[in-house]
C-alpha cells in the first residue's frame, strides 16, 4: 500500500498526502472496510488521521489512543505523534509539513473550516493544497460499507416528543423567502427526521444530505424507507443532490460539518449559517428525550450488573468471553445493536483507555482490575454509555487509591453546584485539581472529563473538557458524561463513568445521574473519603 502510495505521489506530482479516518459524511465512527486510514496503518481507532510524506508516515492520535495505536502501528515504518491534552492536530500536522511541499487532501472527506484553517497555517510555509475528487487509498484497495438490508424507520412520537413536521416549521421561520439550508451530518439529519436505521455497526443514523427551504425539506438518499417522515419531507436519489441548488438564490451551511467538495458545489451561493440551528435544538432534549433515556439506562444497568456478578464468580473467564456476554446481554434487554464497541480490559489492559479488541486468551485473575465501557441503541435510537472499573476479587492498597481517588473526582465533579454561567471546563477543572494532589503523578488523565450523549454516543454540544469546546455553558436538559480516569502503563487504569443530565430540583440546576450502578465498596480506602464524600457515596449506593 505505502509504496503504491508512494508511486501515486510522484506521478501527481505530490509531496504528502493527508489520509483521513472518515467518509463523505465526516461520521466520527467509520467502519474499518470504509477507513482509508485503517488500510495504510493499521491503526483500529475511531478517530486519527495520517500524513503520509515521500519517506515517512505519521500516525497522529489524541490521549484515548496512544497505548493502542503503538500497538496497533508497524514502528518500521509508522511513526506515532501521540497529542497531548492541549496540543491540536492541525499544528502537529503542519509542523511535520516541509516547506514548499504540495500536499494532497481529499475534499470529500475534509471539512471546509478544516481546509481553511489548513490552507491558511500552509501558506505561511509557502505550501500548496491540492485538493483531490477521489481517495487515492481507493485505488488500491476497495472502500466499501457494509449493509445489512436493513430500511429507514421512523421512532414513535412518545419517544422523539416532537413532530418532524413540527422541526421543521421551527427551522424555516429561521429562514428567508429565497433561502435554502443544507445540512450534511448524520446526527442533524435522523434528529430532524425522527428517523433510524441500523444499518451500520454502532450508529443509529442513515446515510443521507439535506435541503430545507421555507416550503418543504428535501431528503437526498439511495436507502429504503418503511415510512413516511411527515407532510413537508420529500425523499430523491442520492445523484439529484448535485442539480438541486440551481433554483435557490442562496444556500446556508455550517462550515463545521460540511465537506470541501459540497462547499464546492455550492460555493457561488454559499452564506455561512448564522448558526447550526439543529444542532443547538439537539443538544437540548426534550421531557420525552429524557425519560426514554431513563428507561435505556436502566436496561443498560442490568447489562453491567450481570458482568459484575460474572466477573466474581465465574473462573477462567477471558476478556472476549465477557465482551460476549455483555453484548448477548444488550440484546437480550432490548437494545437494537450497540452503540460503540465495548471496551473490555483486564489487568494491565486496563490502562488502554480505549482498549476494543478483547482477547481470547487474556483470562481475569484474582487482582485484575476489569475495565468495561458499553452501550447500546435501543428502540429511540439514542446511545446509552457507562463504565465501571472492578477488582476480581480482593483489591491491593495501590489499586484502592487510584479507584477511590478516580471515585472522588467524580464524585466531586457530580455534585459541583451548577450555575448557569457553570461550563463543561469548569467541572474538568474540579477533577484534575483532585488528580493533582492525590499524589498519583505516574498515572495519566489523557482524556476530556465527558463528552455529550444523543443520537452519537459523542455529541457536541456539550463538551466537559478543558479545550475550547468546553467552555461553553451547560444547559438544562443537556444530556452529558462525567468520566474521569487514571491510567498507567504495565500497571492497569480505572474509569467511572455515568451518563447524566442536567435539571432543576426545587428551582436550582443540578446535576442528576440516568444510571445507578452502584460502585464497588471493597474498592474504597475509606480513609481518603472527606467526610461529605463518605455522605454522597452513601447516598450513591442507596440509589438516593
Amino acid at each position: 500500500m505505502l509504496k503504491k502510495l508512494r508511486e501515486f505521489l510522484k506521478e501527481n506530482n505530490l509531496d504528502c498526502l493527508l489520509v483521513n479516518t472518515t467518509d463523505e459524511f465526516l461520521v466520527e465512527y467509520n467502519e474499518l472496510c470504509n477507513c482509508a486510514r485503517y488500510f495504510v496503518t493499521g491503526f483500529s481507532g475511531s478517530t486519527g488521521d495520517v500524513l503520509l510524506t515521500k519517506d515517512k508516515v505519521y500516525q497522529f492520535v489524541d490521549g484515548r489512543y496512544h497505548e493502542q495505536a503503538d500497538a496497533e502501528v508497524d514502528h518500521a515504518v509508522t511513526e506515532v505523534v501521540k497529542l497531548q491534552l492541549g496540543q491540536t492536530f492541525l499544528s502537529e500536522l503542519v509542523a511535520r509539513i516541509e516547506p514548499e511541499s504540495v500536499v494532497g487532501v481529499v475534499c470529500d472527506k475534509i471539512s471546509l473550516n478544516f481546509y481553511k484553517l489548513l490552507k491558511a497555517r500552509l501558506a505561511k510555509k509557502r505550501c500548496k493544497i491540492e485538493a483531490l475528487d477521489f481517495d487515492p487509498v481507493g485505488l488500491f484497495t476497495e472502500l466499501k460499507q457494509s449493509d445489512n438490508g436493513q430500511a429507514v424507520k421512523q421512532i414513535d412520537i412518545s419517544i422523539a416528543g416532537v413532530s418532524a413536521d413540527d422541526k421543521f416549521k421551527k427551522l424555516k421561520r429561521k429562514l428567508k423567502k429565497d433561502e435554502a439550508y443544507l445540512d450534511t451530518n448524520l446526527e442533524n439529519i435522523a434528529y430532524f427526521t425522527n428517523c433510524r436505521q441500523y444499518k451500520t455497526p454502532f450508529s443509529s443514523t442513515f446515510k443521507a444530505k439535506m435541503i430545507v427551504t421555507r416550503q418543504k425539506a428535501q431528503i437526498f438518499t439511495d436507502e429504503k424507507f418503511d415510512t413516511t417522515i411527515g407532510n413537508y419531507f420529500e425523499i430523491l436519489p442520492l445523484a439529484d443532490f448535485k442539480k438541486s441548488f440551481k433554483i435557490f438564490k442562496s444556500i446556508l451551511f455550517n462550515p463545521l460539518t460540511i465537506n470541501y467538495h459540497d462547499f464546492k458545489l455550492i460555493k457561488s451561493k454559499a452564506l455561512e449559517a448564522r448558526k447550526d440551528y439543529i444542532k443547538e435544538a439537539k443538544a437540548i432534549k426534550n421531557n420525552a428525550e429524557i425519560e426514554h433515556f431513563k428507561k435505556n439506562f436502566e436496561r443498560t444497568d442490568n447489562v453491567v450488573k450481570k458482568a459484575f456478578e460474572l466477573v466474581q464468580t465465574k473462573k477462567g473467564l477471558t476478556e472476549k468471553q465477557l465482551s460476549d456476554s455483555v453484548e448477548k446481554e444488550f440484546l437480550a434487554q432490548g437494545a437494537k445493536q450497540l452503540s460503540f464497541k465495548t471496551i473490555l480490559a483486564a489487568g494491565a489492559n486496563s490502562s488502554v483507555i480505549h482498549y476494543s479488541h478483547p482477547s481470547d486468551s487474556v483470562k481475569v485473575q484474582d487482582g485484575d482490575f476489569v475495565l468495561l465501557d458499553c452501550g447500546g441503541h435501543f428502540e429511540g435510537g439514542y446511545s446509552t454509555d457507562i463504565t465501571r472499573t472492578f477488582v476480581k476479587g480482593e483489591a491491593n492498597e495501590l489499586q484502592k487509591k487510584v479507584y477511590t481517588t478516580v471515585l472522588k473526582m467524580f464524585l466531586n465533579a457530580y455534585h459541583y453546584r451548577v450555575t448557569n454561567r457553570t461550563t463543561g471546563f469548569t467541572l474538568d477543572k474540579v477533577a484534575r485539581k483532585i488528580h493533582k494532589k492525590s499524589g498519583l503523578k505516574d498515572f495519566n488523565f489523557n482524556h476530556g472529563l465527558g463528552h455529550g450523549v444523543g443520537i452519537n454516543v459523542h455529541e457536541n454540544p456539550p463538551s466537559i473538557s478543558c479545550g475550547t469546546l468546553g467552555k461553553r455553558v451547560l444547559k438544562e436538559n443537556m444530556v452529558f458524561t462525567i468520566e474521569p480516569g487514571l491510567y498507567k502503563t504495565g500497571f492497569g487504569g480505572v474509569r467511572l463513568e455515568n451518563t447524566v443530565y442536567l435539571t432543576r430540583v426545587n428551582g436550582e440546576l443540578k446535576i442528576q445521574s440516568f444510571s445507578h450502578v452502584p460502585f464497588q465498596e471493597e474498592a474504597v480506602d475509606y480513609g481518603l473519603l472527606n467526610e461529605q464524600e463518605k455522605q454522597w457515596l452513601k447516598d450513591w449506593q442507596e440509589g438516593k
